[in-house]
């Protein structure tokens, strides 16, 4: 007998998708509520699609993040109106599992307040993991940790493997 497939998540199909445009191309990142994150880029003829599935508890860390009120309650348009050849304005919108919806744009040269500030660095966040991944835990083995060893970790903090202890596995 076949298992039924799970059910989708209810709501929109995507939590949060951000759209940034400049003279250079454009990039389009989605983050789907079954956890999928897309990331297309386009610079000239060339265009790459990338994809990533994400747990379910960090799945659910993002929809609920990009759902609060503070991100609600940001303006519409948050863009300065200044030009430049290189500046890229962005458009962002947010979705809750209710069905509401909340779009904004802003551009490179735009002022934060915390909440856009918050908003725009968890969408960063998310390319980042396509642009400098996280190694899988296999390489953080303690027969791959030699004392000296500079491991980086999740939040960007380097540190140096100074002694192992055998028995433990952890690095010190």
């Amino acid at each position: 007998m076949a298992e039924a497939a799970p059910e989708p998540p209810r709501g929109p199909t995507f939590c949060a998708e951000w759209i940034r445009q400049s003279s250079e191309g454009f990039d389009r990142l989605t983050m789907f509520r079954d956890g999928t994150i897309v990331w297309k880029t386009s610079r000239g003829d060339h265009s790459q699609v990338k994809r990533q599935v994400l747990d379910a508890a960090e799945r659910d860390f993002y929809c609920e993040f990009f759902s609060r009120d503070e991100f609600w309650s940001l303006p519409g348009d948050l863009r300065t109106g200044l030009t430049g050849s290189l500046a890229a304005s962005s458009s962002v919108t947010l979705a809750r599992a209710d069905g509401s919806r909340k779009a904004m744009r802003f551009d490179d040269l735009s002022t934060d307040s915390a909440a856009s500030s918050s908003l725009r660095s968890a969408l960063e966040g998310l390319k980042e993991l396509f642009l400098s991944p996280l190694a899988p835990p296999s390489r953080f083995a303690p027969e791959f940790l030699e004392p000296g060893t500079l491991p980086r970790r999740s939040h960007g903090a380097v540190f140096r493997v100074t002694r192992l202890p055998g028995a433990t596995g952890f690095g010190v």
